[in-house]
């Protein structure tokens, strides 16, 4: 097959002059191809407007991705020790994002720009704003709580690539966001008003404090342990590392699925785990949508290390699989 050298016509919008490059076909001819195109830029010469061409990238696979940025916090959560954090991972590493043009890009530099390439939790925040605006465009009716309960259950698992707590739940939360299959979780944690009150009590804040947050008065009763915040992911600070605990966390999950549809507890032990953990009841039968179901998660074992202990629960009913970490971590950590 024979084979044509294309010429490329370049413009530059600054000067509106015409730049040829000559191209040539040979890896083309061998492939048994031909390649020929010519363009030209006489419109972009009379608009001033310069041409691109965008170029389909190439998708290349790393089982080690995506990784944490070294910059990017980690937990465990020091305020409410009970309630995992992060609670899910997004891009934020060199991220082509709107800037001030009233900024500098960096220390000393004088230019003034519209758009820079930035890093950071501040990136990956966005990304998720979007993807939860994302899912109110289809869930108008949806709840803050269910939105976050949908992207943390639905989220690609992260592997655990570090080293100490880098390559731990306390590093990625839930994994890394995934918004295709946040629009179809199957089951979700919901939280109300009085949820978010009885947590708060469980942290011991006062009547006063409690009365600023809900505009209300509020009587805290009875024991309300953080732990057990109707939240997607579930976690527990425990005594003495090298003890026997028992732990026990209360859920309650709401059907967004479909009707008639039964779902079934699996666990998935991370790398290293010895928990041992116990779903009551191991099956749930949902007859209709919005229906409320609970259930109890018991987890024992030995933490013979200086790393949290984790694992995974997955309710499945064959198409949705919503999945919620759990992690297990002494004092002293």
């Amino acid at each position: 097959m024979s084979c044509t050298a294309a010429r490329v016509t370049i413009c530059t919008a600054a000067t509106g002059r015409q730049a040829a490059r000559e191209t040539s076909c040979e890896e083309d001819e061998l492939r048994g191809r031909r390649a020929a195109r010519e363009t030209s830029c006489e419109g972009d010469e009379l608009h001033g407007s310069p041409q691109g061409t965008v170029l389909k990238s190439e998708a290349i696979f790393n089982q080690k991705a995506p990784t944490v940025g070294s910059f990017s916090f980690r937990g465990p959560n020091t305020v409410a020790v009970d309630l995992l954090k992060p609670d899910i991972t997004a891009p934020g590493v060199e991220i082509l994002a709107a800037y001030s043009p009233d900024g500098q890009p960096s220390l000393g530099d004088t230019r003034h720009v519209k758009y820079s390439v930035l890093s950071g939790t501040s990136m990956s925040c966005p990304h998720v704003a979007g993807v939860a605006a994302y899912i109110k465009t289809f869930h108008p009716d949806w709840s803050p709580s269910m939105i976050q309960s949908a992207i943390m259950t639905t989220a690609w698992p992260m592997n655990a690539t570090g080293t100490g707590y880098a390559s731990t739940d306390f590093s990625y939360g839930a994994g890394h966001v995934h918004p295709i299959a946040a629009l179809n979780p199957g089951l979700v944690y919901e939280l109300d008003k009085a949820d978010h009150i009885a947590f708060l009590c469980g942290l011991n804040y006062t009547s006063k404090t409690l009365k600023l947050i809900s505009g209300e008065a509020v009587t805290c009763n009875g024991t309300n342990l953080p732990r057990n915040l109707n939240y997607p992911s579930m976690s527990a600070k425990i005594l003495v590392s090298a003890s026997s605990f028992t732990v026990t966390f209360n859920r309650t999950v709401t059907n967004l699925g479909t009707p008639n549809s039964t779902y079934k507890s699996k666990i998935v032990l991370n790398h290293g785990s010895k928990l041992n953990v116990k779903v009551s009841p191991s099956v749930l039968s949902m007859r209709s949508l919005k229906e409320k179901q609970s259930f109890t998660v018991i987890v024992t074992g030995v933490l013979d290390s200086e790393l949290p202990s984790s694992a995974n629960l997955i309710w499945s009913d064959g198409t949705h699989n919503v999945r919620s970490p759990i992690v297990v971590y002494a004092y002293g950590n």
